[in-house]
């Protein structure tokens, strides 16, 4: 049952509704609003999760052929409230088996109250850092990687680095897809990934490509995977 009356949900239309606010060893403030019915999480300056709303993935999703994906085993790093699963559950009906990466025990609190009981598909999900993570890592490849990564509305150093990129592409299945978020709104933001594209991204990814959206930058890994208009 979700924790969020109907009648809020309702009301949210008309106006944002905050729900509930909280603070971790992590950020100093997290909140969850009510936003055109709409369960969303912010921290100071940026938006973490925003169910099918979540217009960055939402993009991604729409753009890419999700069924030429090799298999169904799905790497999130940095979950929010879930809403990548979300989207690639109910809006794709792409059955994944998902592994999570959340460093933030009190978002992984937050996804399991509000969101996370609505996902259908295996989800296992490790309060853990994702730097580690990437370095540690042994077990089978992944289909499918989703790199969401804030800290606030900075991308912490090691994800746009190189051995990042290493990490990612040693643990991705051949023919895979990795999918990357990053931010693109202020002129620091724009300047920063433009040059992380051109010397990092693109030197192991030569066939990468992205797109903007919503003050947001958008990494494919393999530019073969979009549509076909």
């Amino acid at each position: 049952m979700s924790p969020v009356a109907w009648w809020k949900r309702w009301l949210s239309y008309l106006t944002e509704l905050e729900i509930e606010h909280l603070t971790s060893d992590l950020h100093e403030t997290l909140t969850v609003c009510l936003v055109k019915g709409r369960i969303q999480l912010y921290a100071d300056r940026a938006i973490y999760s925003f169910e099918d709303l979540y217009s960055n993935f939402a993009e991604a999703f729409m753009r890419v052929e999700l069924d030429r994906i090799p298999g169904k085993r799905v790497l999130v790093l940095g979950l929010g409230l879930g809403s990548v699963i979300q989207l690639l559950e109910q809006k794709h009906q792409f059955n994944g088996e998902y592994t999570a990466v959340e460093w933030d025990e009190a978002i992984i609190y937050l996804a399991e109250k509000y969101t996370l009981h609505q996902i259908q598909a295996p989800l296992l999900t490790l309060a853990a850092d994702a730097e580690i993570f990437l370095q540690t890592y042994e077990g089978d490849p992944f289909d499918l990687i989703l790199v969401d990564i804030f800290q606030d509305d900075r991308i912490p150093t090691y994800f746009s680095s190189r051995g990042c990129l290493l990490a990612l592409r040693k643990m991705l299945q051949p023919n895979g897809l990795i999918i990357s978020n990053r931010l693109y709104r202020t002129r620091q933001d724009r300047v920063e990934t433009d040059e992380y594209v051109r010397k990092v991204f693109h030197p192991l990814f030569p066939n990468g490509c992205g797109f903007t959206v919503e003050g947001n930058r958008v990494l494919i890994q393999d530019a073969a995977y979009l549509k076909t208009v």
